[in-house]
């Protein structure tokens, strides 16, 4: 035991998550130096912790059981906080499937905060039964204050009880306009859905397998919490603040348009080495060490990029803009002049290729103002078209496939 508990510290004091899953059945020791009370006068950061207590939970990745590390995720978090945050906690999972998408528990609330009581929740947590996601999000939520807002949602799962996750935390974020959803998921390969929640919650989504990436932002949501302390009333804290992480927060608008487009994002250190990528988002949330980076965003065949300085416990907006945009509406008509599905390929005037769009009656995009070349395909037969799109209007164009 006294072997596990060093190991236990050791990991805690260097933010690493990946341990042996002989620590599964073990419930965590108090820490030596508890998290000192903070002045529950000052404004601080609410965060409600989400954690998955479904059956893949036992799954593991790269040996470890993801519930040990979705539990030294927590513990880190929590034990590094410094009192600067009011954390709740929320779990999921039942048993019985047919109460299973009813039963979440809110175990603690946040103004009822205890660092060893939460932690021995999250470690007497067995996984079992099924993932009602968009439930827990709007209860959680339901917990949180009007200001300085906070989701951490642990999870290697989609929602199993007919909820919709991701436009739930839309919701939420547009009910509460402070909230911000982190994800911490667990396959790259099969998180379509967290990453979406964290998207349209304004947050970051990392896999916990990405070690780098999940102790900066573990340290980053500290070092915001610390930065709304600190504004309203300066205290004495053992975390070096220079150190600590600040976020990014990237999107991209068309002139006179306030949605955010669909684009793929990169973000590089300045001798041009890949920190991270992300493709087809609206929005892109990720935490950063301080320091200068490069960010380049691609929407179709623009390519735009600018250098940002991200500054610790604080968060950085980056809002590219890519001109004027009208709307190109194209459909087709076989010879009854009935609607027809067909296969639509977009290019610019150069051959340049935009988009392709399969078995559609109707094609509608938006596009940067200039003209394009655009096929249909039906059966073996293409038709072509060269249209042009003018700024805030839409053009729109009909095939005819007079022989189909």
């Amino acid at each position: 035991m006294k072997k596990i508990f060093m190991l236990r510290v050791l990991l805690g004091a260097a933010f690493t998550v990946v341990l042996s899953p002989v620590l599964l059945a073990n419930e965590p020791t108090p820490p030596a130096n508890p998290a000192p009370v903070a002045d529950t006068s000052s404004p601080r950061q609410t965060t409600m912790l989400i954690l998955d207590g479904s059956n893949s939970m036992w799954g593991q990745l790269n040996k470890v059981n993801k519930i040990v590390t979705a539990r030294e995720s927590i513990r880190t978090l929590l034990e590094s906080a410094e009192g600067n945050i009011q954390f709740g906690l929320l779990t999921y999972g039942a048993e019985n499937k047919k109460t299973g998408c009813n039963d979440f528990n809110l175990v603690v609330k946040p103004e009822n905060y205890d660092l060893v009581k939460v932690l021995k929740e999250v470690y007497k947590l067995k996984p079992k039964g099924r993932s009602p996601i968009a439930a827990a999000l709007k209860e959680a939520a339901q917990q949180l204050p009007s200001e300085n807002a906070h989701i951490l949602l642990v999870s290697d799962g989609i929602e199993s009880c007919e909820g919709d996750p991701c436009a739930t935390a839309k919701q939420l974020v547009e009910a509460n306009p402070s909230l911000q959803i982190d994800v911490v998921g667990f396959r790259a390969e099969k998180e379509a859905q967290l990453e979406c929640i964290a998207e349209n919650g304004r947050g970051a989504f990392v896999v916990a397998t990405d070690t780098e990436r999940l102790k900066t932002l573990l340290a980053g949501v500290q070092a915001k919490a610390v930065n709304i302390t600190e504004a309203a009333k300066p205290t004495r804290t053992l975390i070096d603040k220079k150190s600590q992480p600040g976020s990014v927060e990237l999107n991209i608008l068309a002139e006179g348009n306030p949605e955010p487009l669909r684009a793929n994002y990169s973000i590089y250190y300045p001798d041009g080495t890949n920190v991270v990528n992300f493709a087809a988002r609206t929005q892109v949330t990720e935490y950063l060490p301080p320091g200068e980076y490069r960010i380049k965003a691609i929407w179709q065949t623009i390519e735009k990029s600018e250098n940002v300085t991200i500054h610790s416990g604080k968060a950085t907006p980056l809002t590219f803009n890519i001109g004027p945009t009208g709307e190109l509406v194209v459909n087709a008509l076989n010879k009854a002049q009935q609607p027809v599905a067909v296969n639509y390929a977009l290019y610019t005037t150069k051959g340049e290729f935009i988009s392709r769009h399969v078995f559609q009656e109707a094609m509608k995009t938006r596009l940067a103002v200039g003209e394009y070349r655009i096929k249909a395909l039906l059966d073996k037969k293409t038709l072509e078209a060269s249209l042009k799109v003018t700024q805030d209007a839409v053009t729109n164009y009909t095939f005819n496939f007079t022989d189909k």
